[in-house]
């Protein structure tokens, strides 16, 4: 599969997303060390688990539409702002078939990061397994990684212990299973 042809784009689009939004950007390189991880626990192949670690890596391309002002929003964000944030999984994922229609296992699971498993995520609405499994190992990273680290909308860091606790407490609802435990084992070598 033609991924690595995302190594000669990827520098243009991290400098584009560390210029506009550093914090966002130093969050996707920690999402997709934390996805790449996850990946590899689950046995997925060499292919697959490049496409994983890329799409942690540009999860939150989209946000280059979001105004930054609505990023750095102190407080809760009003229903407009909100419409603004929830497209940002569409547009990364438009932004990156635009660009060659190789990248479409990448596309797809940054379209899917915010798919819930019951169905109850955006933008599709896609429940279970028709989330790909790329995006499902996504959300556990991305999620984990925002409650740990500062969020201009929140006013405190979840200690790890809490947000594992988050994470086991949302499997099944919100996270596949499988992936969160797969998260507990990568996490629990790494601590």
């Amino acid at each position: 599969m033609p991924l690595s042809r995302l190594a000669h784009i990827q520098p243009s689009l991290g400098n584009a997303m560390r210029a506009y939004h550093p914090g966002t950007a130093s969050h996707s390189v920690r999402v997709a060390t934390m996805a790449r991880a996850m990946a590899v626990e689950l046995t997925l192949s060499d292919t697959a688990v490049e496409a994983v670690q890329w799409a942690g890596l540009l999860h939150d391309l989209g946000k280059l539409a979001v105004p930054q002002h609505i990023l750095d929003k102190l407080g809760p964000l009003s229903e407009r702002e909100w419409l603004e944030v929830r497209r940002h999984p569409s547009v990364g994922s438009e932004i990156l078939n635009s660009l060659s229609t190789d990248f479409g296992p990448v596309a797809a699971a940054v379209r899917a990061h915010h798919e819930r498993w019951d169905g109850a995520g955006y933008p599709d609405g896609l429940a279970g397994d028709d989330i790909p499994l790329a995006g499902r190992i996504v959300a556990v990273a991305d999620v984990y990684d925002a409650l740990t680290h500062q969020r201009h909308y929140r006013p405190h860091v979840f200690a790890c212990e809490a947000a594992m606790a988050h994470l086991i407490g949302g499997a099944g609802s919100h996270f596949d299973d499988s992936v969160v435990h797969a998260f507990c084992r990568t996490h629990d070598r790494s601590a």
